[in-house]
């Protein structure tokens, strides 16, 4: 299946990391809304929250503690049927890769940034007026500079549910 999404503007440093054994092929439940993404087909999540599994620990292994990482998502064609809805999404850790969120210019009226994050499929761009407080992108002003290194911690979707008919 297509790999076009992620599920951004989660920051794990703010989430409990507890120690995690093996990393590979444990389960992984996110809360999160969805929002679109600037090219269609894609999207977003945002507010997103990591339900410790049933031994209470996060799934990420020790080397992204304390790092900026984001969930991004695969086989989610489910997920990107629900935008403007809370979700939770049920799947399985398939590894970490390093990655960066650019700032680009975008094509709001207002002439706002665009965030972009690279992953194993097409880039997703979300405004930043959305997602920069989570992400630590709020306030820039330049496009191009300084792009943000970060992890991707990427989950292979089995389950979608809608936990609520609006992100409010």
């Amino acid at each position: 299946m297509k790999r076009t999404m992620m599920a951004l503007t989660m920051l794990l440093s703010a989430a409990p990391l507890a120690h995690a054994q093996s990393a590979s092929s444990k389960e992984v439940t996110l809360h999160g809304c969805v929002i679109a993404g600037e090219a269609p087909g894609t999207y977003a999540m945002t507010r997103v929250v990591e339900t410790p599994g049933a031994s209470g620990t996060a799934v990420m292994p020790e080397i992204a503690h304390g790092r900026r990482v984001l969930f991004w998502l695969k086989n989610d064609d489910n997920v990107k049927r629900h935008i403007g809805r809370m979700v939770e999404v049920r799947g399985t850790f398939d590894g970490l890769k390093e990655s960066e969120i650019e700032m680009k210019a975008g094509r709001q009226r207002d002439g706002g940034l665009v965030v972009e994050f690279e992953g194993p499929g097409p880039d997703v761009k979300v405004p930043n007026a959305q997602v920069g407080a989570a992400i630590g992108t709020a306030g820039r002003t330049e496009p191009e500079k300084d792009d943000i290194k970060t992890y991707l911690a990427i989950v292979d979707v089995k389950q979608v549910r809608v936990i609520s008919g609006t992100c409010k």
